[in-house]
């Protein structure tokens, strides 16, 4: 898991910067220390990329994100409680991009931990830095990835390279996200990110590179043999004892090749609420942040 620990933000310096350049509308992250994928940040990502959709010079986006890392993912705060009137869910702002009329590329570098991976895969592409490193944990924490993340997963890597990402809670490094289809390219060291990231959004503009929606997508080799899934259900058990989300995490991922995405993904938003309201994710969040105390008492993210 990733500590995080939350600096003070200015309420009135914004948390998505947009720049235009060339016919791209780069929509920068700017929330320090690690651009968590907080109810600030959402909003913010979702009013930047209605902005630009109907503007007639822009022809794609490039979400990146400033500092060292791309994002340590959502706001443990979060979790388990509704979101206020107004707020835009990770899911809403999913399907906005991945239904967007133009190419969405995401820039990751660094960690993309959580809610940062679930976004970048609702993106028509993903170029990864050299030194990125993907990771959704949330099973560590007693729930599943939401934002219609088990669903996507397993259309781009696959049944089983998204059991062991979810349920093993194993960390793919950029070779290894290339290699299993979760990244589309990796920018060597001394490379520039966001122009491969913009270079490779006007090449899906232009033709040359085919426009690709993740949820559209069928789940590489279909179903997974009821072996595999035997297997993982008793790695489940052997790691995490009888913690229900990383169970519910192998039916989510096994379905994603036996049911249209937006069932698998109704079905993953119900375990979702439950797992992550229930006293066995509120207990482990608790604990996550009392093991930090008291440096780390507004820490965000798993």
């Amino acid at each position: 898991m990733n500590a995080v620990v939350q600096t003070p933000v200015l309420e009135d310096a914004p948390a998505v910067v947009t720049r235009r350049t060339g016919g791209v509308a780069l929509l920068e992250i700017h929330q320090p220390p690690v651009n968590a994928m907080n109810r600030r940040v959402r909003r913010a990502l979702f009013d930047a990329l209605l902005a630009v959709r109907d503007e007639p010079k822009t022809q794609a986006v490039v979400i990146a994100s400033e500092g060292r890392m791309f994002s340590g993912g959502g706001d443990l705060r979060e979790v388990g409680r509704p979101d206020p009137p107004g707020s835009t869910t990770l899911s809403e702002l999913a399907e906005l991009v991945e239904a967007f009329p133009k190419p969405v590329v995401v820039a990751l570098q660094g960690k993309a931990i959580g809610g940062g991976v679930l976004l970048g895969m609702a993106c028509h592409a993903r170029i990864g830095s050299h030194d990125a490193l993907l990771a959704l944990p949330e099973v560590n924490l007693g729930f599943v990835p939401g934002a219609g993340g088990t669903q996507r997963l397993p259309r781009l890597v696959g049944v089983e390279a998204a059991l062991r990402m979810v349920v093993l809670s194993q960390p793919m490094d950029a070779a290894s996200a290339q290699a299993a289809g979760l990244l589309d390219a990796v920018v060597p060291e001394g490379g520039n990110l966001r122009e491969a990231a913009s270079t490779h959004a006007l090449a899906i503009v232009g033709g040359q590179l085919s426009w690709r929606r993740t949820a559209e997508s069928p789940v590489p080799d279909g179903a997974a043999p009821p072996a595999l899934i035997a297997r993982y259900r008793a790695l489940a058990t052997e790691r995490w004892g009888d913690r229900e989300a990383a169970q519910e995490a192998i039916t989510l991922i096994a379905s994603a090749a036996e049911q249209p995405f937006s069932e698998g993904a109704q079905h993953e938003r119900s375990a979702y609420l439950r797992l992550a309201s229930s006293t066995q994710t509120q207990s482990l969040v608790a604990a996550f942040f009392a093991a930090r105390h008291p440096a780390a008492q507004k820490g965000a993210t798993p």
